[in-house]
This record gives structure tokens, sequence and C-alpha cells, in this order.
């Protein structure tokens, strides 16, 4: 199915971080600065994408242009290094997409305890940057996929107050046990 959500761009692309080389790396980028609200987990142990896009989304106001996802590797349990990773990586993409840093959150998911491998996703984001289209989210889903078995969209168009409004929500994930979000 196509989905198009006006004003946002998306796309998927395998950066080889699946050894399967299944689609791993996915980007949506809204054309101007977006409010954006967010939950994050509660756990004592929180992964490094998780502290990064958590202060980025204090310090920008909010306002977000770019979500970049990875699976196959949750950079999670990596320490300080991790927490560089994710800086560097959403920093190279600000460069390319030219847009603050600051406005550049990014989320993984995937192998626990493994160190980003960020030679791969840096050396990718000119290609994924290009792969972006208004018909992307599809792409976007396959790539955030891990353990699930069918990408998940829901898409949905209605008026309010007038105006056209889409509304788009993508999901990844075979099952949670008790996120308490």
């Amino acid at each position: 199915m196509n989905h198009r959500v006006p004003g946002f761009l998306a796309g998927g692309i395998s950066a080889g971080i699946k050894s399967s080389q299944q689609p791993d790396l996915g980007l949506i980028v809204s054309q101007v600065p977006a409010a954006a609200a967010a939950v994050f987990t509660t756990n004592k142990i929180k992964a490094a994408p998780v502290i990064v896009s958590r202060e980025r989304l204090t310090k920008s106001g909010n306002l977000v242009r770019a979500v970049l996802v990875n699976s196959g590797n949750a950079n999670a349990c990596t320490g300080s290094a991790g927490i560089d990773h994710v800086r560097t990586v959403c920093h190279d993409l600000a460069g390319a997409l030219n847009i603050p840093d600051s406005q550049v959150l990014m989320s993984s998911t995937g192998i626990i305890g493994v160190p980003l491998p960020i030679r791969l996703i840096s050396g990718s984001l000119s290609r994924l940057v290009g792969a972006l289209s208004p018909d992307g989210i599809d792409d976007f889903a396959h790539a955030i996929m891990t353990t699930d078995t069918f990408p998940k969209v829901v898409m949905r168009t209605f008026e309010l107050s007038g105006r056209h409004i889409s509304l788009c929500g993508i999901a990844k994930g075979a099952g949670m046990i008790m996120p308490q979000m």
C-alpha cells in the first residue's frame, strides 16, 4: 500500500547492519520544523539513542526535522562510546540534510551490547537521503523491522476545522514485555 503524508519524506535502505541484507536504516524528514512529542522508557538502563534523543528534544524546544532509525543493533549497554556514536551519526545526517543537529533524533532496535556500526551507517546516509520520497513510508516501515513478520503502518485522513489532516502511525516489534511507558 502507498502511504503519503503531506510535508514529510521517508525512505528505507539496507546499510549492511543486518547480515541478511534486509532493509535496516530508515529515515523520516519533515520539510519544515515539526512539533514533536515522545514517550521514553522509564527503565534505569537506557540505550544511547534514548539518552541523546531525549536531550535533543528538550534542547530543540520540541522541534524535530528528522528521525533516523536503524534495526539490527540496539546500541544499548554500549556506554559513553554508544552515546558518542549517536551524536556522530546525527551530526553527519544533519549535515547531509542541511538542518540543525538539535533537530535530528535517532532510534535503534536490535541486538544489545554491540557497538553501533557507525561507518556503515554514516557511509550510507547520502544514499538514504537520496532515497527519500513522499511515498517512502512503507520503505521506512520495512527498515525498522526486527522480529516482525510484517510492517505495521496505519493511515487516516480527515477534515478538522475545514483543514485536511493526515495522520500516520508506524510501529515495530512482535511483542513487548510490560514497557510501562
